[in-house]
């Protein structure tokens, strides 16, 4: 009776194990799952990629889908995978496999035509097949000009702020004018995005982030206007 016992949790413990590697990171992400990048208002190409290492033993695939935002009227903005090189950005793409040494990328080829803006894309990627094991990652680019908010106008570059702000204060959205309130939403670390409701006040309008979890949120406008990231404490 011992030896089936010892059996048996041999067995359990070998499928414990299969389930484990089953789930262990098949990939990792370089330099950063989240690309922040400023560069000068010019006409010059420039490359922003991030690489994604195999860390298995075996080829690889990756699949990416785009899930939300812009960039600035007048970029020039294009994406290449390992594969392929497309005119603009698609919705998604199953990439080449990758060897066991190789690394599959996302690279943004981007010229801002010496137009102030900026780029932010947010885009999963999950190994082929296998959607329930998609990661996030970001590329928020910006030119010079974008920073300088005595410059701006209200229009093209809304703000929120304070920022950083402590989970359940208000926040006043400054650019939103004269946009209706069902115009915003947020899209939060969970990796969703969620509709807000701001107030109106005198001076314009407000947003509460009561309930709102800690990390990185993004307040998106319906229009074409870079969303604004909001850091949550």
């Amino acid at each position: 009776m011992l030896g089936i016992v010892r059996i048996r949790f041999a067995a359990l413990m070998a499928l414990c194990l299969t389930v484990l590697c089953a789930h262990a990171q098949q990939f990792n992400i370089s330099p950063t799952d989240s690309l922040v990048e400023e560069f000068p208002t010019d006409s010059l190409t420039r490359i922003f990629q991030l690489d994604f290492p195999n860390a298995t033993a075996d080829s690889l695939g990756l699949t990416w889908r785009w899930i939300g935002g812009g960039w600035t009227e007048g970029w020039d903005v294009n994406l290449c995978d390992l594969g392929e090189c497309y005119t603009g950005v698609p919705s998604d793409a199953d990439m080449m496999p990758m060897p066991p040494d190789g690394a599959a990328f996302l690279k943004l080829i981007v010229n801002s035509l010496e137009v102030e803006g900026s780029c932010f894309l947010h885009f999963w990627v999950w190994p082929t097949g296998n959607q329930d094991a998609f990661v996030d990652v970001y590329f928020d680019l910006q030119n010079g000009g974008v920073n300088a908010i005595e410059s701006l106008d209200a229009f093209s570059a809304p703000r929120a702020y304070p920022n950083p702000v402590i989970s359940g204060q208000t926040v006043t959205l400054d650019g939103l004018n004269p946009f209706s309130p069902s115009a915003v939403q947020r899209f939060g670390p969970d990796g969703k995005f969620h509709l807000c409701d701001p107030s109106a006040t005198p001076s314009g309008w407000t947003l509460s982030t009561t309930g709102w979890p800690a990390g990185q949120h993004w307040i998106q406008w319906s229009d074409s206007r870079p969303p604004v990231r909001l850091i949550v404490e």
